[in-house]
């Protein structure tokens, strides 16, 4: 589990033009020692920062003020801190929770899951993805098989559990490594490419 820190900056490039300069167009991430401070543009013309924790590091009723992000923060370029400075209203802190990743459950006639509610898993980037699948799969096992829902459905959970179950180990180790006190290595490393290995001559 980790705990998910929202603020908003709003009207970005009016207020705080060197905000703007240094989210850029995009995200911004920077990535310490068990926590990660990350930025993103959003198209109305705010920022959404974002700060990651390990869930038990700190108490989730004493990040919901600015001056203990701060504190937290403390030592960090002040150009990545101005950020919470920057914030409009309150932090919202959130406690991330996931399914445990061996989760299954015996069908039962006319009712099943999808996204979230079937697989709850670590932000780092594959849940709304899975969500998707999840509904466009189901959908197509029904359409092939509307003389028999229960045996979609069947279908349906069966080829989800396989697909879902190293996607969210994946995702764990993701998130436990992103806040890692080594995560800013790691994190490099996982997005290094490896060179190919050679071709079998056998």
């Amino acid at each position: 589990m980790s705990t998910v820190v929202e603020l908003a900056v709003g009207d970005v490039d009016r207020r705080h033009p060197h905000l703007a300069d240094l989210v850029g167009p995009g995200n911004l991430w920077a990535v310490g020692v068990n926590q990660i401070l990350s930025a993103q543009r959003l198209g109305d013309g705010s920022l959404r920062v974002g700060i990651s924790l390990r869930a038990g590091d700190h108490p989730l009723d004493a990040l919901r003020d600015k001056s203990a992000l701060l504190d937290i923060f403390a030592g960090w370029d002040p150009r990545l801190t101005a950020l919470i400075e920057a914030a409009d209203s309150a932090p919202t802190p959130r406690l991330i929770e996931a399914t445990p990743t061996d989760t299954r459950w015996s069908s039962r006639p006319g009712v099943t899951l999808i996204g979230d509610a079937a697989h709850l898993m670590a932000p780092v980037g594959e849940g709304a993805n899975q969500a998707m699948l999840d509904a466009a799969e189901l959908a197509g096992h029904l359409a092939a098989n509307p003389a028999n829902p229960d045996a979609a459905i069947r279908t349906y959970e069966d080829a989800m559990f396989a697909r879902i179950h190293p996607i969210a180990e994946m995702s764990a180790r993701v998130q436990a490594m992103m806040l890692s006190p080594t995560a800013a290595d790691d994190i490099v490393r996982f997005f290094t490419p490896r060179p190919a290995e050679p071709a079998s001559t056998t």
